[in-house]
């Protein structure tokens, strides 16, 4: 190796060790609380972690959903009215209630990083989303960079769009297409009725109970599909590169199968198909597998 190259390689681990060992000692100085660094004009460092928050407030009727927001919690919440509430850590957040659309933005920067080594305060971030039973929703897009999505008593909705970068969702009573994208984290999904869905995980679980879905397809890198008391009205595709698929179908379901496992072997009501494993003629929804690594166990009577 060159010694121009050799030095060059020293001073980048240097330089590399004095950077960390500088962003925690300010992380430990400013107490935990985010650091924030933009470009507007110029780079910038906002060491105060900006929080901003909205009480509870009631809004006009809206139809579709738009969110955007940084690390935080999204929640919905049945009430007698329409009204946010949200505690966020950004430099700006739009929200209104405007033309049958409620939007929730932050407004990001060029170039803009938050770095949170500790969380001394244990600070929670959240958005509140309330609406009245019976709503009907069009397009619900929700999008979190880090936090979870709960909804507990469920809506109406043409689709559900959930972009998250990491954290998990937990959904109850939800009817309408679905369309999942998340990183890292958990998906947990009972008594609903998707339409045409997808799912796109880079690492997690999928865990179905009692719901239906109108075809689609599932894939992801790493983790487990598991779905109990499952309607399948449309043919579903599943592509996995690592983990185990586990679903029980409600009763009485014609359902054709179509395998091809890498490494792993397939298991319908007991008995076991081998790594490829085809019977798919005459039926109109065909449940397909294509997966590097893992098994497939179906209980189909």
């Amino acid at each position: 190796m060159k010694t121009f190259t050799k030095v060059s390689l020293v001073i980048a681990g240097v330089s590399l060790v004095a950077g960390i060992a500088l962003t925690v000692t300010g992380a430990i100085i400013n107490r935990g609380k985010p650091i924030h660094m933009y470009y507007d004009h110029g780079f910038h460092i906002d060491s105060e972690g900006k929080v901003l928050e909205m009480q509870k407030t009631a809004v006009d009727d809206f139809k579709d959903i738009s969110i955007d927001v940084p690390a935080s919690d999204i929640k919905f919440i049945e009430s007698d009215e329409y009204a946010v509430e949200y505690r966020l850590q950004a430099s700006e957040i739009t929200c209104e209630s405007k033309d049958g659309t409620l939007t929730i933005v932050s407004n990001r920067k060029n170039f803009e990083i938050n770095l949170s080594w500790f969380n001394f305060n244990n600070e929670d971030y959240f958005v509140n989303v309330y609406y009245p039973k019976g709503a009907d929703f069009g397009r619900v897009d929700l999008d979190s960079s880090a936090g979870d999505v709960l909804i507990e008593n469920g809506f109406d909705c043409d689709i559900l769009i959930l972009d998250l970068s990491a954290g998990g969702a937990k959904i109850k009573h939800v009817n309408g297409d679905l369309d999942v994208d998340m990183s890292a984290g958990d998906f947990d999904a009972e008594n609903c009725k998707f339409g045409k869905t997808v799912f796109d995980l880079s690492a997690g679980d999928v865990d179905l109970l009692n719901c239906t879905i109108g075809g689609g397809e599932l894939d992801m890198s790493a983790g487990d599909f598991d779905a109990k008391a499952l309607v399948l009205t449309a043919s579903f595709d599943i592509d996995m590169s690592a983990g185990s698929v586990d679903i029980e179908f409600v009763e009485g379901q014609k359902i054709g199968y179509d395998f091809d496992l890498s490494a792993g072997s397939a298991t319908i009501n007991g008995e076991k198909r081998g790594d490829e494993f085809t019977m798919k003629d005459g039926y109109d929804i065909v449940l397909s597998a294509d997966m590097s690594a893992g098994s497939i166990d179906i209980t189909n009577k």
